[in-house]
């Protein structure tokens, strides 16, 4: 699944639901402060009447021999982070960091016949390109309508979801991007090009690119399940749910990313009762392992959760991490959805890259769930019973 993508958490923003244009000239590193205040007011951390910093110029870098034109993001002695203009995230050091070029005009986001267009010289003729309201689809030609359908259900059913439950959607500037590779070594392929290193995946979203990769080969079924998580995190860091400039604990984020693994939660039916949500690949795995969630070691696995990201560091560990996290989060959202809004305003609102101990992260969660972890993990355990 997404298990070594979400290892890497990098500098990405959530300016990307704000709606307004960027402009003014100024230098990269003069402004750099003032562009992460803006960041903040974009993606809604902060209040527009809260900051009144200068917006940052337009510039333009190189990527390759590509000439580009971006916004200057975070300004690091050894880096330069750089959003494009349709919404992937660079990088810059050495001489590219200092080969760049400020314009006199503001930022706008490319339009989605250009990202379009960009992505059809991309990935070439062998490929096509679907609009959809929501996502551009790269895809293997002649794959009709599957894929984009699949990959716009998932969306659609996370905003619904979210909506429902008091969670606040705000919608990115750009459109989504998912390529479809026709096969898994395709696929590794291109995320090798990426300079993603992942084993044993049918798919991953990519935060600095903004992108979802799958592949059309395989188990159908084990691809699709994959899709829909993967889909959830694009859509959460793209309506943001999740806010990019922060620390985010991976219960948080898996979490959601497995309550929209099953198929019955982008089928669309009405009346579904909870037991129809369930993912029932992380149920089975907490009834093996923690005896349904009565096992004493089921509290001490949501503890280890919520105080660091170990467990999914773990091979030895890692399923067990995302089925807890999936067991916490939807129990929030079905059966206290004030708590579990709490939680994601809570993750999303932090200090920009604010380190994030183990006490913090403690204290944060007992506070936006109204209980301790012993107790909290009582009232999971009991949720998991009558599924």
């Amino acid at each position: 699944m997404n298990q070594a993508i979400t290892r890497r958490e990098v500098s990405v923003l959530s300016f990307l639901s704000s709606r307004s244009a960027i402009g003014s000239r100024s230098s990269v590193k003069r402004f750099a402060a003032q562009t992460l205040l803006l960041v903040l007011v974009a993606g809604g951390v902060l209040s527009a009447d809260r900051c009144r910093a200068a917006a940052p110029g337009l510039i333009e870098f190189s990527l390759g021999n590509n000439a580009l034109l971006g916004i200057p993001i975070m300004d690091f002695p050894s880096e330069l982070i750089v959003l494009a203009r349709d919404g992937q995230l660079h990088t810059l050091t050495g001489i590219a960091k200092e080969n760049i070029r400020t314009l006199d005009a503001s930022y706008q986001p490319a339009t989605t016949m250009e990202m379009k267009v960009d992505l059809q010289k991309e990935f070439g003729r062998d490929f096509e390109v679907i609009s959809t309201q929501h996502f551009l689809v790269v895809q293997p030609r002649g794959r009709g309508e599957r894929w984009p359908e699949l990959f716009e259900r998932s969306h659609r059913a996370f905003v619904a979801y979210m909506s429902r439950r008091g969670v606040k959607i705000r919608r990115g500037r750009f459109p989504m991007v998912a390529v479809v590779m026709p096969d898994s070594a395709a696929m590794y392929a291109e995320l090798q090009r990426m300079k993603v290193d992942v084993k044993r995946v049918a798919g991953i979203y990519a935060r600095e690119s903004n992108r979802v990769i799958t592949h059309d080969g395989g188990h159908l079924r084990f691809i699709a399940d994959t899709v829909r998580h993967e889909a959830a995190h694009q859509s959460a860091y793209n309506y943001n749910v999740h806010s990019r400039v922060v620390i985010t604990p991976r219960w948080v984020t898996e979490g959601v990313g497995q309550m929209f693994e099953p198929e019955t939660m982008v089928g669309g039916q009405s009346g579904l009762q909870t037991r129809d949500r369930v993912n029932q690949s992380s149920l089975n795995q907490i009834k093996t392992r923690y005896d349904g969630g009565r096992s004493p070691e089921f509290a001490e696995a949501v503890r280890d959760l919520v105080g660091t990201n170990e467990m999914f560091n773990n091979p030895k560990t890692t399923g067990d991490a995302y089925a807890v996290a999936w067991a916490m989060m939807f129990y929030l959202a079905e059966r206290e959805p004030e708590r579990f809004q709490a939680v994601l305003s809570g993750t999303a609102s932090r200090g920009t890259y604010q380190p994030y101990d183990r006490f913090a992260r403690l204290n944060d969660f007992e506070r936006w769930v109204g209980t301790d972890i012993d107790q909290f993990a009582k009232k999971v355990s009991w949720f998991l019973k009558s599924l």
